[in-house]
């Protein structure tokens, strides 16, 4: 009788993400891929933001659960990479000096936190409420004549009420 030799497997890893919230609504944005263009790198004459490349997009809320609670507020979680030279911006390149700022109804967005939309609170806090979140996002610089490069921000939004 021979005996085999076991041989070794791949191993799989899987990710299990869920969240206990309040109430919460479902999310839809009007543009998925925003392009803030190109900018000539001597144009950037002092860091901050360069706005000749802000646009405007929407998220909208829908199909909100209630809540059941007074007081509570609306917010967005933004997960993304900050960009390393300033982390209040969104980039996922590495090395980049340039990176994407976003508000929400006028407010800063910042990478991987969460931002009270507290504008919202008497529009959504009702079941099968709905409602707009007014976006915008810019190219800002840290630096004066930035260095060529990319810009690539991915940026997941989810909402729910704290």
């Amino acid at each position: 009788m021979s005996v085999g030799t076991a041989q070794a497997a791949t191993n799989a890893q899987v990710t299990i993400t869920g969240q206990i919230a309040a109430a919460t609504c479902d999310l839809n944005v009007t543009n998925s891929n925003i392009d803030l263009g190109t900018v000539v790198s001597s144009d950037v004459t002092v860091a901050g933001p360069i706005a000749t490349t802000s646009k405007d997009f929407t998220l909208n809320l829908s199909n909100c659960t209630q809540d059941g609670e007074t007081g509570t507020v609306v917010s967005m979680l933004s997960k993304g990479t900050a960009l390393a030279a300033n982390t209040n911006y969104f980039n996922n390149v590495d090395g980049g000096t340039v990176g994407v700022q976003l508000t929400a109804n006028g407010q800063a967005v910042k990478p991987n936190a969460s931002t009270p939309l507290t504008a919202l609170a008497g529009e959504v806090l009702t079941a099968g409420g709905s409602a707009q979140v007014l976006m915008n996002a810019q190219l800002n610089s840290t630096v004066a004549k930035p260095a060529t490069q990319q810009i690539e921000a991915p940026i997941t939004f989810s909402v729910a009420y704290n």
